[in-house]
């Protein structure tokens, strides 16, 4: 009984334990392994704050200081051949002071770092399509090589050229100029007609050949071609040649100068003035704002000659002309040395003559407060503060018209004057000018002497 009731428990267990036995088979397939999870993406990095901008500051003079400390890192690392810093730099410096003296040897180093690194500066043809470059990662701190322009260069289109001026002269000014220069011929020789009474022919003379002139003179100056200011070049010289010329006859005779003899001694001078001005006007150097800051300074010569004079008592006729021409002609000689040098148009020096008139004329109205006739002391004090009143009005006159009409003082199809002289003590620019400059030190380049060093540049001029 036991051996029956043991015997279906065996066969029980066997067949557990054949079961078991398939399940591990080894010739069955292994269960696939399940799909991985992806890992979940990262967050993105918060993006980096804009950096401040760069505040250049509005000091020209500081501004200038930095640039050359920048150009002088530049010409160091140029020396070392770190040739991508050296071009940053320089480029940082043009940027600080783009009209300063450091530009030009910031330029100079970007022309020499280009050649270096066999970047041509020459555009391509437009014949010739380029190939779009092909992006290539680059290291996070190699510099930008590609060619650097001038940041301050205006952009300007195939037809633009300088700023507009007219071609033909103002026909009032030529028939002015004309009107008074042969007005005062006609003075001249009408003064002859009466000994008695010079003016009665005089006077109508004047009138006659004036009005004449100013009506034909125009349409016979249209056949030179002349502009603006070749015309008031030659109608500046008549007319302050005449001043010169008077001034000179009444002082060289000590008593008794007569109106005909100042008239005779005017003409002369004017006729000079318009023979000298004609020379002049044929070198086509002057412009209409360069012959108005002649007139301004030429009439302060003279005013200022008078307004000395009365310092000098008792008071004499004769030191008065000497004074008043020698003021007006160091007037037109200061004002041509000086009128290509500057940036003067008419309209600024109208605002500079009237500030200087405003000034030499205020101490007059003292004068009439002050006035006694048992004393010369309120003449002296009157003559004193109005001719200091001159230079401060003159002073304050350019002071305060120093931005204004920047570039316009040109000559017809001229471009602007471009300072282009190298930074030195005395340079020359390459439209010939000569300008004062200050003393600079630059380091010695390597690449042209074997130490380092420091140059003193006295003289430099581009052609």
């Amino acid at each position: 009984m036991r051996v029956r009731s043991a015997l279906p428990l065996c066969l029980l267990v066997a067949s557990a334990g054949r079961a078991s036995a398939q399940s591990s088979d080894p010739y069955a397939p292994a269960p696939r392994a399940p799909a991985p999870v992806p890992a979940p993406a990262p967050a993105p990095a918060p993006a980096p704050a804009p950096a401040p901008a760069q505040v250049y500051t509005d000091d020209p003079a500081l501004a200038e200081q930095i640039a050359r400390s920048l150009v002088y890192r530049a010409q160091e690392l140029y020396d070392a051949r770190v040739f991508g810093d050296a071009k940053q730099l320089a480029v940082e410096a043009l940027v600080r002071s783009p009209k300063g003296q450091a530009a030009d040897q910031a330029r100079f180093l970007i022309k020499r770092i280009n050649e270096a690194l066999g970047i041509s500066e020459a555009a391509p043809p437009a014949a010739q399509p380029q190939p779009a470059p092909t992006p290539e990662p680059t290291p996070e701190l190699e510099p930008d090589l590609t060619p650097i322009t001038d940041p301050v260069e205006k952009h300007r289109g195939p037809g633009d050229t300088a700023p507009e001026v007219p071609e033909r002269p103002s026909r009032i000014t030529a028939g002015a100029h004309a009107g008074l220069y042969f007005g005062l011929l006609g003075a001249t020789v009408g003064s002859f007609f009466n000994d008695e009474s010079p003016a009665s022919g005089a006077v109508p003379a004047a009138l006659a050949t004036g009005i004449a002139a100013g009506l034909v003179a125009p349409r016979l100056l249209g056949r030179l071609s002349w502009h603006d200011g070749q015309v008031r070049t030659v109608g500046a010289a008549s007319v302050w040649g005449g001043v010169i010329g008077g001034f000179f006859a009444d002082s060289v005779k000590i008593d008794g100068t007569s109106g005909r003899q100042v008239l005779v001694g005017a003409s002369l001078g004017a006729t000079v003035g318009v023979v000298g001005g004609a020379l002049l006007a044929r070198k086509d150097r002057f412009t209409k704002g360069d012959i108005a800051l002649v007139d301004t300074l030429a009439g302060m010569g003279a005013v200022g000659g008078l307004t000395i004079g009365m310092l000098m008592q008792p008071a004499e006729t004769e030191a008065y002309s000497v004074n008043s021409m020698l003021g007006t002609a160091g007037g037109v000689v200061i004002g041509l040395i000086a009128a290509p040098q500057t940036n003067t148009t008419q309209r600024r020096m109208l605002r500079v003559a009237g500030l200087t008139a405003l000034g030499g004329a205020i101490p007059f109205l003292l004068y009439a407060g002050i006035r006694d006739g048992g004393s010369t002391a309120d003449e002296r004090v009157t003559g004193v503060l109005s001719s200091v009143g001159l230079v401060a009005g003159a002073w304050l006159g350019f002071r305060l018209t120093r931005k204004l009409d920047v570039d316009l003082d040109v000559l017809p199809g001229k471009q602007p004057t471009v300072d282009d002289a190298p930074p030195s003590l005395l340079g020359r620019h390459s439209d010939g000018r000569w300008t004062p400059g200050m003393l600079t030190l630059q380091p010695l380049s390597q690449a042209l002497a074997p130490q380092r060093g420091m140059a003193l540049p006295l003289i430099g001029a581009t052609f």
